[in-house]
């Protein structure tokens, strides 16, 4: 069984201020909600064996009804409210502990990306180089990002936000052979109070993972195939690719 943890509980603020009506998950891209973009984009690995559950937040949920929509477009969805902020992303995901399969994958994703990559193909081989984590990069070095630093062999070394520790810039697709590592080693990483600007993000906790001698790879991707829908920009982006792309194909 494989869980997907779809991190949505984050700030609207930019969005608001942009004058945008809804939040964040509801902002029309095209013609369709954010989220959507998001659920179909990990359509791919849907299956009988499938869970996903949707963090969103508990005021945007009473209000919007975003955990509605999102049973709407796939009914079988887990919908977890967030009150109010977090430490971060991982402690988000932590608040879905009781939906983690302890012996089973997880793939933790982040809510406002969306990857034009076969997923499926990521995620067989992670399994096939047996694994305990792996993500997806492409070729950056801006300090926005979260990087991973391999060896020769191409296993994970370390891994750092914001700041560029290699040209592997991490993309928010966060993939574990068991449930029990992402809560061991984020719990482990809480511990330590290893934040960066404050927050808990994911990709760190993998250097815990790797501290317990767990095997971590990276799958690389084009950049191109990464989509970032985090800002007002970032969707503005987006919209134009998608548009650009109907007119090529009409």
């Amino acid at each position: 069984m494989l869980t997907i943890l779809t991190l949505m509980a984050g700030k609207s603020d930019a969005f608001q201020e942009a004058g945008f009506q809804y939040p964040k998950n509801l902002v029309e891209i095209a013609g369709t909600p954010l989220a959507q973009h998001v659920l179909e984009g990990l359509s791919a690995l849907d299956g009988p064996d499938t869970r996903v559950v949707c963090l969103v937040r508990r005021d945007e949920n009473r209000r919007f009804h975003t955990g509605r929509i999102l049973q709407l477009l796939r009914p079988s969805t887990v919908v977890v409210e967030v009150n109010g902020d977090t430490g971060g992303a991982a402690c988000t995901a932590l608040l879905a502990i009781q939906h983690i399969a302890r012996d089973q994958p997880l793939l933790i994703v982040n809510g406002d990306i969306v990857i034009d990559y076969p997923l499926g193909a990521i995620l067989d081989d992670f399994a096939a180089r047996g694994l305990d984590g792996g993500v997806t990069a492409f070729r950056d070095v801006h300090p926005r990002w979260s990087f991973v630093r391999l060896d020769e062999s191409g296993h994970a070394v370390e891994f750092a936000e914001k700041r560029p520790i290699s040209n592997l810039a991490t993309t928010g697709f966060s993939w574990f052979a068991r449930g029990e590592d992402f809560i061991t080693s984020a719990s482990a990483m809480l511990a330590k109070d290893a934040r960066v600007d404050g927050q808990f993000f994911i990709a760190p906790a993998y250097n815990e993972l790797i501290l317990l001698h767990g095997r971590v790879g990276c799958h690389p991707i084009p950049k191109g195939a990464y989509h970032s829908l985090k800002t007002p920009h970032d969707v503005h982006v987006h919209e134009e690719h998608l548009l650009a792309r109907r007119r090529e194909c009409a």
